[in-house]
């Protein structure tokens, strides 16, 4: 069972590995309120075909002016079993909410709305009928997949079922009309595919953006109280001016990023000198920043990680190396795949190190490493005792 901040997947969902799609990353609650809705949309439309074709059954036979349903005890148990399938997804989610996105439920739906709108002509006996024999309940079948699989599964489970109803009027002359009919219930799948994969899709970046705020709140309340007025405490207390000055730059950092919004700068080379200002007040190392005038803009995460590991890698120049100036250098990386790929080197004057003799600290692990890897990225650290360090990012 997942928590309710986490973010859910089917533990077992094949669709995951044969369509290759992107899933949205709904939390569980968003997920499970979904799950709810399409269970009423299942019982209301497995209800309504039922009910209709019962009554097509009956008006057919009582009118000599129209031919009667030519299988309808086929038709009874077809759409007899949407209802009893939804029945036995109603139990199901009862139960346990999470069972109902797993594999079998899912294609066992699929499976049924595909031999429903198989028949649908066969069972009526012609393609002159109001409404196709599972009617709009399919639909249920493509916004699940929509939210457990993405939009790219979800618009394929669609053309699926459009082309299982149009083999089922293959036996039949479906000129004019008829013919339009065919194409456009195969597009309407597909486009409610499309359609609930991009929802599912937008929905799942608002739960996340929900989920960053929550924590970025905890954190804020956690901090409050603790380390922001520790920092107060020494900026009155310490006749240290140094000390003074790096506590009072670390309080604003922190304040404006639990309360103040983005700390994302515009770009990539303002990221980097706003790295660089930090590092000189900080910890009173000369960096000069050098960057390609074709230098991408780069993402926001980006931008973010550039600017964070380049601190981290000015701080470590110092910390370790007792460099006394150090030159950030950037430019693009002309990367086959990625028009707007970066390369940034941050090179130092300090006492450098032996690799093969230093164990990675959680500097350069969590903060630089740990960065560029979020973003798909990766780092180089080139140490050479007595001739200083370079820190070279790519992403």
């Amino acid at each position: 069972m997942a928590d309710d901040g986490e973010v859910a997947t089917s533990d077992d969902s094949l669709l995951m590995r044969w369509f290759v799609p992107s899933a949205p990353g709904l939390s569980r609650p968003t997920r499970i309120g979904w799950q709810r809705t399409l269970l009423w949309f299942r019982w209301l439309t497995a209800l309504w075909a039922f009910g209709l074709f019962a009554y097509e059954i009956w008006d057919r036979n009582r009118q000599a002016t129209k031919l009667p349903v030519a299988h309808p005890v086929v038709g009874l148990l077809i759409t007899g079993a949407l209802i009893a399938f939804t029945a036995w997804l109603t139990v199901r989610y009862n139960a346990d909410a999470d069972t109902t996105v797993q594999t079998v439920p899912i294609l066992a739906e699929i499976a049924l709305g595909t031999v429903a709108l198989l028949a649908d002509v066969w069972v009526y006996g012609s393609p002159d009928h109001s409404q196709s024999l599972p009617s709009v309940w399919v639909i249920a079948a493509i916004v699940n997949v929509a939210m457990i699989a993405g939009q790219r599964s979800a618009v394929l489970t669609g053309i699926g079922l459009g082309l299982a109803r149009n083999v089922g009027w293959f036996p039949y002359k479906t000129d004019g009309i008829w013919s339009l009919t065919r194409i456009a219930t195969l597009v309407l799948l597909a486009v409610t595919g499309w359609i609930a994969g991009y929802v599912m899709q937008r929905m799942g970046e608002a739960d996340r953006e929900i989920t960053a705020f929550k924590a970025r709140e905890e954190v804020a309340r956690t901090l409050h109280d603790g380390v922001l007025q520790t920092l107060a405490v020494i900026q009155r207390r310490s006749d240290d001016t140094e000390l003074v000055g790096l506590a009072r730059t670390q309080e604003h950092e922190l304040r404006e990023y639990l309360f103040g919004g983005s700390t994302v700068d515009e770009d990539i080379a303002t990221a980097l000198r706003a790295a660089a200002r930090r590092a000189e007040q900080r910890d009173g190392i000369r960096v000069e920043v050098i960057t390609a005038p074709d230098l991408p803009a780069g993402a926001p995460d980006v931008i973010h990680a550039l600017g964070g590991a380049v601190g981290e890698a000015l701080t470590n120049a110092v910390k370790h190396g007792a460099a006394a100036k150090a030159t950030v250098y950037a430019e693009p990386a002309f990367d086959g795949d990625h028009d707007d790929a970066v390369f940034v080197s941050v090179k130092d004057d300090g006492s450098g190190f032996d690799e093969s003799a230093v164990v990675e600290g959680q500097g350069l692990t969590r903060s630089i490493r740990g960065r560029m890897i979020e973003v798909g990225g990766r780092v180089e650290v080139d140490g050479r005792p007595g001739r200083g360090a370079e820190v070279r990012l790519y992403v």
